[in-house]
């Protein structure tokens, strides 16, 4: 039993780190942007679309993935994601045409898109109850860590080999994640993941969303990754054209709201075996929707109070992904890779909509009235999702897994 519990503790952070990998390859890339537009004598509006794609890819990709996994399993589709990635990599550091980069991008996007994927699915199958929520916070800080990190490891070796240089070690990275995962994850059990995950593709994920419990986190999580990158896009032009601040250390201002979202995934890494989720999914979505009404009332007025406030909605971004993600797992136990799936499509979809929209809100109402209707409206939503969420039967239900 202690070499089971063990080997389930290397697979999570071989899963892990291969999670906190494609986040990486995700950010590392902003900062080398005018390097691509230089070497290959592009536009800045195709240099952009190399970023649109990429996430566009990443999201579409969580729900075939996500079917794939449950009737096929994970393993096949880690291993063969890794090989894209690598292959992908390879191929942009290479490549001198931009279409063909473009083709690279989107390659890798497919293939990285498996990793976290996987990572949350497996969590999913190997650890249940208290144990199932500290691994979900294991999950998420390395997640969180990444692109705190990933724009310095960007600049640094972008400036030293150019942007080579950065799609070279990916693919080295790459390499050695395929040799350990290769080792250590597990295969697939007929019995758990395809026996079970039977019925046609568009039966599993009408399931999903036919689920209350479901139902209500994947509407949550869009408006909230939808406010989030909302805040994240505003913030250069709210420090450059209201405060006047370089936008060298304007960057440095987005540490707050990073370095508390680290924090967060601790918090709830101590606090979930201690306290029922209904109680966190609660407390949780309180503390965001207030910061968000706080920053709208706040970053206009002073810079000490917005980061106070952004501090705030960071340590609720630490929290809310981890613990949706493990209520997500606890719901749909036959189906996770297809639910996991859905709610990372949902959210990428959030991300992909929220400065677009924004920007629009933005030219219809001031700001303070934007974003101060973007926190009511979620704590609106949250509320009135709320009770039929969580039903007595249910806490009942919860609280004897909990236990």
């Amino acid at each position: 039993m202690a070499h089971t519990k063990s080997k389930a503790v290397l697979i999570l952070y071989t899963v892990c780190f291969s999670a906190f990998f494609a986040s990486l390859g995700q950010n590392i890339y902003s900062p080398i942007l005018p390097i691509i537009k230089e070497s290959f004598h592009v536009s800045t509006a195709m240099v952009n679309l190399s970023v649109s794609v990429f996430m566009i890819v990443t999201a579409i990709m969580q729900i075939i993935l996500g079917a794939i996994i449950d009737f096929k399993g994970a393993r096949i589709v880690l291993i063969t994601g890794i090989l894209a990635t690598a292959a992908a990599s390879i191929g942009c550091a290479v490549t001198t045409d931009f279409t063909l980069f473009l083709i690279f991008r989107m390659i890798q996007a497919a293939g990285s898109a498996a990793l976290p994927l996987i990572a949350a699915t497996t969590i999913g199958q190997l650890f249940t109850g208290n144990e199932r929520g500290s691994a979900m916070g294991t999950y998420q800080m390395l997640l969180s860590v990444a692109p705190a990190i990933a724009p310095v490891l960007g600049g640094f070796i972008g400036g030293a080999a150019g942007y080579e240089g950065i799609f070279w070690i990916l693919a080295a990275i790459s390499i050695v994640l395929l040799v350990t995962n290769s080792i250590t994850f597990p295969k697939d059990s007929p019995t758990e993941s395809m026996q079970q995950a039977k019925g046609n593709v568009f039966a599993h994920y009408k399931s999903i969303f036919t689920n209350r419990t479901g139902n209500v986190i994947l509407t949550l999580s869009f408006v909230l990754f939808f406010i989030y990158f909302a805040v994240i896009v505003y913030l250069p032009i709210l420090l450059t054209e209201h405060y006047h601040i370089d936008v060298g250390i304007a960057g440095l201002l987005y540490l707050p709201l990073a370095l508390s979202t680290i924090a967060g995934t601790f918090l709830f890494k101590r606090i979930q075996a201690k306290i029922g989720l209904h109680t966190l999914f609660i407390g949780s979505n309180v503390i965001a929707a207030c910061s968000i009404i706080l920053f709208a009332v706040t970053h206009s007025v002073s810079l000490v109070l917005m980061a106070l406030t952004l501090a705030l909605f960071g340590i609720s971004m630490g929290v809310i992904p981890p613990l949706y993600s493990t209520m997500i797992t606890n719901e749909f136990e036959h189906n996770r890779g297809s639910a996991i799936g859905m709610f990372n499509f949902i959210r990428y979809t959030g991300m992909a909509a929220g400065p677009m929209v924004s920007a629009y809100l933005l030219t219809m109402m001031p700001s303070v009235m934007s974003f101060s209707l973007l926190g009511l409206g979620f704590a609106a939503l949250s509320f009135c999702l709320l009770p039929p969420m969580f039903s007595p039967q249910k806490r009942t239900k919860q609280k004897k897994h909990h236990m």
